[in-house]
């Protein structure tokens, strides 16, 4: 079947007429089926296509929302009859079973002749034990929105800066890609709906309240502090409400935070890019990447300060490359206005010069020579300490334990570093560390897949058979492919950063290299 039926209990959610002065008290649909239209939601009257919200029905906005391809959100909320939000301070607010979160994508120009294109209405459905994510695609007659469990792509027309008009594709997530993004920790959750967010004026002029006094006056939410002790975020494309660190912080909370958390999918990639993190290296700064791949295209740092060129992060997020690209899913575009702060950001930062910054460090090595390697495993042997080098194996910074295992303890992405057996001699152990792509053992060669709905999975192969490939990375652990889903394959590569050790003294790098010697004998 084109669409697949899941069967999950909907809780009947009526109007809220004593709380929102709803007016109509029908019940919404109640059935062993998720909604098959947005139309029975009941989120909006009259001509669906004019999101007029329906009685009991309360639009929002938020201070900086995420880049979906230049489409325009519009949001809408619903909560259960006679209940309300409760206030939460940090993280999402805590909404009550029956609720219904909508964000409607829409292209001003996206039909062409200046005609509005409804795409897409992405809807949290807060259930009894779980949110439930799911698309819904909007027909070309912009009369109904559908659901498509396997998601879509849809040819869009908008307006560039230039004022051109221009073609290109919308991706409508599929069911599982929703919850990819929504999945913190082992539970799908709303991403924007923050006190930090959702703290901002909701009308011009003297009388202008805060959103969540005001919806708190109104009986949406309680236990909302007084407005001088709510957190704000900064609209990231206004200079008005924050500096440019704020700003640049605002937009990659919004657009990663979802996945680059503690708790979220990217969780072992050690780089959490909430705007509340306050250690530089958390988000970035001077760190290098767990697991590099094609996107980092030999760049050492996440963020190298005052070189936006040299800098992973920025390099990915203005990319449209599989593989590359990040968010890894979910756009084809480039966010143009979004990509000029970054970089401003980046520059800003006062620039660093390894050989001051870190004096004695091993520094950036991308080419030894048989005289180079000779020194440094014989340094190793005669001035390292095994002891000492494993202290510095386990440093989180290095990021070693996320791929490695030692003597069947740790991760398994990369191999056990206790039983390379004969090949544990200095000279290998040095040369793998420091120019890790020159000699890679065919099971742990990088493989990167390209799924039909956008989809980017590498990682080493872990099964492959005739209907499936399973990758493993740092990141995610195990993903299964299925075979027929695969339009593009691309081998080859490490995982392993290159320069990983750059910032290590000299003689911390060589009490490594003897740890993983002896590890051996």
């Amino acid at each position: 079947m084109r669409r697949k039926r899941l069967f999950i209990a909907v809780a009947t959610i009526s109007c809220v007429s004593s709380v929102l002065g709803c007016a109509r008290t029908a019940p919404l649909p109640s059935s062993d089926e998720l909604p098959e239209s947005l139309a029975q939601l009941q989120l909006f009257d009259g001509k669906l296509s004019e999101l007029m919200p329906a009685k009991g029905v309360v639009p929002y906005t938020l201070n900086s929302t995420s880049f979906v391809d230049y489409a325009q959100s519009n949001f809408a909320l619903r909560l259960p009859a006679g209940q309300k939000a409760e206030y939460r301070s940090e993280g999402v607010l805590e909404f009550p079973v029956g609720t219904i979160l909508a964000q409607t994508l829409t292209y001003p120009d996206g039909a062409g002749e200046g005609k509005p294109l409804h795409v897409e209405t992405r809807v949290l459905l807060r259930r009894e034990d779980k949110w439930i994510a799911l698309p819904y695609l909007w027909n070309s007659e912009q009369t109904e929105a559908r659901l498509e469990l396997v998601g879509a792509r849809v040819p869009v027309q908008r307006r560039g800066s230039d004022g051109a008009l221009r073609e290109q594709s919308h991706v409508v997530p599929n069911f599982n890609d929703c919850k990819r993004c929504h999945r913190i920790g082992p539970s799908v959750t709303p991403i924007g709906v923050t006190a930090r967010q959702l703290n901002r004026p909701v009308s011009a002029g003297a009388d202008a309240n805060d959103q969540l006094v005001a919806w708190q006056r109104s009986g949406y939410v309680s236990g909302v502090p007084a407005a001088d002790q709510i957190p704000r975020m900064p609209c990231w494309s206004d200079p008005s409400t924050g500096n440019l660190n704020e700003r640049a912080r605002a937009w990659l909370d919004t657009n990663c935070a979802h996945c680059h958390n503690p708790q979220g999918t990217a969780r072992n990639s050690g780089l959490f890019l909430t705007s509340t993190v306050g250690e530089a290296t958390t988000i970035g700064v001077l760190k290098s990447p767990v697991a590099a791949g094609r996107g980092s295209a030999g760049l050492q740092f996440d963020i190298l300060p005052g070189h936006p060129r040299a800098s992973i992060l920025l390099r990915r997020i203005e990319s449209t490359e599989p593989g590359v690209m990040m968010p890894e899913f979910g756009r084809t575009q480039v966010d143009e206005q979004g990509v000029a702060l970054l970089r401003e950001w980046i520059e800003s930062m006062p620039a660093v010069d390894l050989a001051t910054f870190a004096p004695g460090a091993v520094g950036f090595v991308n080419e030894l020579t048989s005289a180079d390697l000779a020194v440094w495993s014989s340094d190793a042997m005669s001035q390292g300490d095994a002891a000492r080098g494993e202290a510095v194996f386990s440093r989180p910074e290095l990021n070693c334990i996320k791929c490695h295992a030692v003597r069947g303890k740790g991760a398994s992405v990369g191999p056990d570093l206790s039983t390379l057996g004969k090949r544990a001699t200095p000279e290998h152990i040095v040369e793998s560390i420091l120019l890790p792509a020159k000699e890679v053992r065919n099971e742990y060669r990088m493989v990167t897949v390209q799924t039909a709905s956008g989809l980017v999975v590498m990682g080493v192969v872990v099964v492959e058979d005739p209907g499936e490939i399973i990758l493993r990375d740092p990141y995610r652990g195990d993903t299964s492919v299925a075979k027929n889903d695969i339009v593009d394959r691309i081998e080859g590569g490490t995982l392993m950063p290159s320069n990983v050790v750059s910032l290590l003294r000299r003689e911390e790098f060589l009490d490594l290299v003897r740890f993983l010697v002896e590890l051996n004998k």
